[in-house]
């Protein structure tokens, strides 16, 4: 070779004596091409013969010609300047240095050596650092536009179960799972078909039955003991609770609300019992005032009940009382609306339930360890004391709270302390099933009303009354003097 005539390019070429110098890494660029290839002389080169050398714009390696690279520095064509890498950035809007740290050290090839559509490549994500393999390095080019982040794109953490549904982090239940919830790639397999265990929100327990994470992370997973559909009565609410207190730790017995038997239809509080192979069914239904209308339904379900060997009682609403349902006597008739009677209504239920335990010829072992369990729940049955928890079933109440109402606030501020601090989450403007106990923000006296009542006595009236009846004997007796001085 004629150094002289080629000795303006010995600047871009490459000794494999110093290649430590470069700072060429390994994943990026065909070291071991480059010192195979290259001879430590210059002026040894073939002017027609391949070897690396450093492309004039952007510094990379680039196999060429003595002779190829002087035609493409005297055309001063900048895309012929360029590494065979850098050309195809150029117009995609992505940097080699973008590239090169989304491009694993785990490939098979170097970067350098990776063909536009035909190898399979894999990416490192900057923000969780797992790899994501694809078929081609095109996809780079088609997706990761200028100013985009791959995060989007990422199949590792950031993709993961975990990533898209940060709440359920907790609620993953590892143990049985066998898995991280961050090593669960958020596809359509893993999010809608596949099923899988998690711990309940309120109690922290395994929940037995698992669940796809979508429906998990619409309805917060609860354990059978906490979980109550929304639009729910509180009546239906403590019933279940205290069958779910008793039943839920025997294996033997399926509990369940709202139970679809067919359809749209179904049984409120549904018992499923095993025994000796076979199944027996217990069934509760709570009818609101709304069954007024629905007589022809309720005898329909009630003759289905029958046909199908399902023991079904039901809880009629205090407006019921003078609604007849023909041949069907499992009836326990509401006087009132208020909470302390739902006591005696539970308590009547349980033992209804135990006389039907009684007739399902159970081992005697099994059916003493079951009446054990529901004569405990009878001795303390307590809904006003067992509120709170009532209340924790239910995802969501659906009703306007008293304390989100800015308008109302004086009537929150004026229940008693204890009351809105345990259970102010719970109690609605529209409440009146229970007396709540009031403070007098004026005169200090305490008095009991339902909460639908003061508010609104609160917004009929021009003053603002509270409700206190102190204060409301206090002008009666004052408007009374002025009446009486002005007649005079």
């Amino acid at each position: 070779m004629n150094k002289n005539k080629y000795h303006t390019l010995e600047k871009f070429y490459i000794y494999p004596q110093y290649i430590g110098i470069y700072k060429f890494e390994k994943h990026l660029h065909d070291i071991e091409g480059i010192l195979n290839t290259n001879p430590e002389d210059f002026s040894t080169l073939n002017p027609k013969t391949y070897y690396f050398f450093k492309m004039p714009l952007c510094g990379h390696p680039q196999k060429t010609s003595l002779v190829e690279l002087r035609k493409r520095i005297v055309t001063n064509d900048p895309l012929k300047l360029y590494c065979r890498i850098c050309k195809w950035l150029i117009n995609s809007g992505i940097t080699y240095e973008q590239l090169a740290k989304l491009y694993s050290v785990n490939n098979e090839r170097p970067l350098s050596d990776v063909h536009y559509r035909h190898h399979p490549v894999i990416f490192t994500c900057p923000d969780c650092g797992d790899d994501t393999p694809y078929k081609e390095m095109r996809w780079v080019l088609d997706h990761l536009k200028k100013g985009g982040s791959f995060k989007k794109h990422c199949k590792g953490k950031c993709n993961s179960v975990g990533m898209k549904y940060s709440a359920l982090v907790p609620l993953w239940d590892k143990k049985r799972n066998k898995i991280s919830i961050f090593a669960v790639p958020a596809n359509d397999d893993n999010l809608y078909h596949r099923k899988w265990y998690f711990l309940c929100a309120v109690c922290d327990k395994p929940i037995d039955t698992p669940t796809t994470v979508y429906n998990a992370a619409i309805n917060i997973p609860r354990c059978i003991r906490h979980k109550i559909k929304s639009g729910t009565s509180f009546a239906e609410m403590a019933i279940f609770f205290s069958f779910a207190r008793c039943l839920s730790a025997f294996p033997y017995i399926e509990l369940n609300h709202r139970y679809k038997y067919y359809r749209h239809r179904e049984f409120d509080i549904f018992v499923n019992v095993t025994c000796h192979d076979s199944h027996h069914f217990f069934a509760v239904e709570v009818d609101g005032i709304h069954h007024r209308n629905t007589a022809d339904k309720d005898e329909e379900k009630n003759q289905y009940a029958t046909k199908n060997m399902i023991h079904l009682e039901r809880v009629r609403d205090v407006e019921l009382a003078n609604v007849n349902l023909e041949n069907f006597n499992n009836l326990i008739q509401r006087k009132s609306r208020d909470k302390t009677e739902l006591n005696q209504i539970i308590t009547e239920l349980l033992n209804r339930f135990l006389r039907w335990l009684s007739t399902l010829n159970m081992e005697k072992e099994q059916f003493q360890e079951l009446k054990a369990a529901i004569i405990e729940e009878i001795q303390h049955v307590d809904v006003i004391r067992d509120e709170k928890a009532i209340w924790k079933q239910l995802n969501h109440l659906g009703k306007k709270l008293l304390k989100d109402d800015p308008k109302l606030k004086p009537i929150f501020e004026q229940l008693r302390e204890d009351v809105r601090r345990e259970l102010g989450d719970f109690i609605t403007v529209t409440e009146q099933d229970i007396k709540r106990p009031f403070v007098c923000s004026k005169c200090g006296n305490t008095w009991e009303q339902y909460v639908k009542a003061v508010v609104a006595n609160f917004r009929n009236s021009k003053r603002k009354a509270t409700g206190c009846p102190t204060c409301a004997n206090k002008n009666k007796e004052l408007n009374a003097k002025l009446k009486k001085k002005h007649l005079l």
